[in-house]
């Protein structure tokens, strides 16, 4: 590492840990306050970052810094907000095919940027963890940790690496990964995102309504010899292209933007209104009653509450009803809190970064009231 390298790291402050044993933290740069993601890797291919630095496509992690010191290599990449395909497959429940459409044709126009280079790119640990749709829909393909160059006349790879249940079977020793090791985890992938099984448990079917099945699509990925798959991503994007179009004339309301329709939130009650209080925004009576019952009991106990000096004299008059409005206050506070009014705890500190969310839940009750509290005490002074 060069001084100069050494300087531009050093600008980089550690703020928190993502994951100690993969050597992954949160950083934030000094000057301008920005926070990225910084990686130490033993095992990698600095060739793969230094393109994926270059090539600044809208749907890869942007890296700033790819730093080679003694036996690792350090990263510097863009910190994403989102959500992993994974995620939302367990909130929201399997995907339809034109959902899975969609996501597979912008994975498959990227790795076909990859897979085109004079020295193909291979990520070889494609999976719907590694997916993220971040606020405004956009899809992000993260962690290139085991991505590698494929190389001519090479007979296998020298680390076999992957996740095992989207690992292509050369990926386990048999042959050099290539082009259609990606394809064989994204046959994995759409089968996990259709039926939240992989293909050795349930294997998707469906008929076939036009040139091609979705089901005969991941058949065809997850051959066992490569040459069985499809060749290219451009073949395999062909074929959803053709089931997307289908599906898009038979339901043509249904074809929406997956991320659109998974993030809306499902009418169950008699109404869907975000405007209205915790327990009351969905309409459904049970929630409105219990609701009903708290907000009185909050109103009554804050109305009815006596306040002492610490001499024992009782409080009356001004101090008295400054004092019933803060605890007021601060209950109010705290359910819209707890209850995500108008989607409050996105705006807040810690609450938008999951692995510090847990703290967030503790903390801000207290902040609330801590701050009620200097304000009565500026009022009382």
């Amino acid at each position: 590492m060069t001084l100069e390298e050494q300087c531009r790291l050093s600008y980089y402050k550690k703020i928190a840990d993502i994951s100690t044993h993969k050597n992954v933290c949160l950083v934030q740069h000094v000057e301008n306050n920005r926070i990225f993601v910084k990686k130490e890797q033993t095992v990698y291919c600095r060739e793969v970052y230094e393109y994926l630095k270059a090539c600044k496509n809208p749907h890869v992690p942007r890296i700033y810094e790819c730093i080679e010191a003694e036996d690792r290599l350090i990263i510097i990449e863009e910190y994403i907000q989102g959500e992993s395909l994974a995620s939302h497959l367990n909130e929201s429940g399997v995907y339809t095919p034109e959902e899975v459409c969609r996501f597979l044709i912008t994975i498959c126009d990227v790795l076909e940027q990859l897979h085109q280079l004079p020295q193909p790119v291979i990520h070889r640990d494609l999976k719907p963890e590694n997916i993220l749709i971040q606020e405004n829909g956009y899809l992000k393909i993260i962690d290139f940790n085991t991505a590698k160059q494929y190389e001519q006349g090479r007979d296998a790879d020298t680390v076999i690496i992957g996740t095992r249940k989207y690992a292509a079977p050369e990926q386990f020793g048999f042959r050099q990964s290539d082009a259609r090791t990606d394809i064989y985890a994204l046959g994995v992938m759409m089968n996990y995102l259709l039926t939240k099984k992989y293909p050795d448990e349930v294997l998707y079917t469906s008929k076939r309504h036009g040139k091609v099945s979705m089901s005969e699509i991941i058949q065809k990925c997850i051959e066992f010899s490569p040459e069985h798959r499809y060749q290219t991503v451009m073949a395999l994007r062909s074929d959803l292209q053709a089931v997307l179009e289908k599906h898009t004339k038979q339901n043509p309301v249904t074809a929406e933007s997956k991320v659109s329709a998974k993030n809306s939130p499902k009418k169950s009650g008699m109404w869907s209104c975000p405007l209205l209080p915790p327990g009351f925004r969905t309409g459904r009576i049970w929630k409105m009653i219990v609701g009903g019952i708290g907000y009185l009991s909050i109103f009554w106990g804050c109305f009815t509450l006596e306040v002492t000096n610490p001499d024992g004299g009782i409080v009356t008059e001004f101090y008295l009803w400054s004092n019933r409005l803060t605890v007021l206050i601060w209950c109010l506070l705290t359910v819209a809190f707890y209850g995500n009014y108008l989607n409050l705890r996105k705006h807040l500190p810690w609450m938008r970064k999951k692995h510090l969310r847990w703290m967030g839940c503790l903390l801000w009750p207290f902040i609330f009231l801590v701050a009620l509290a200097f304000i009565l005490v500026l009022i009382g002074g």
